[in-house]
């Protein structure tokens, strides 16, 4: 498990970009620690992941979210 400002490092961001994300929905509400601290898995990272590729290819957020949430396949 990460915390917001370990997996804002390993993908390049901000801890306030990463809070932005979550806040505009982009990123799901991640589990809480028993002291209401973030804790991070791997989905996210994943995730994260992938938002900053798109955002290096130059798409907006609301085209990310639009890709991110539609069904596999």
């Amino acid at each position: 498990m990460l915390t917001v400002t370990q997996l804002a490092r390993r993908c390049g961001l901000s801890r306030t970009a990463l809070l932005y994300y979550e806040s505009i929905g982009l990123m799901p509400a991640p589990e809480r620690s028993d002291g209401n601290y973030r804790n991070y898995g791997q989905a996210e990272v994943q995730r994260l992941l992938q938002i900053c590729a798109y955002r290096d290819a130059g798409l907006r957020l609301e085209d990310i979210r639009t890709i991110l949430d539609c069904p596999a396949g």
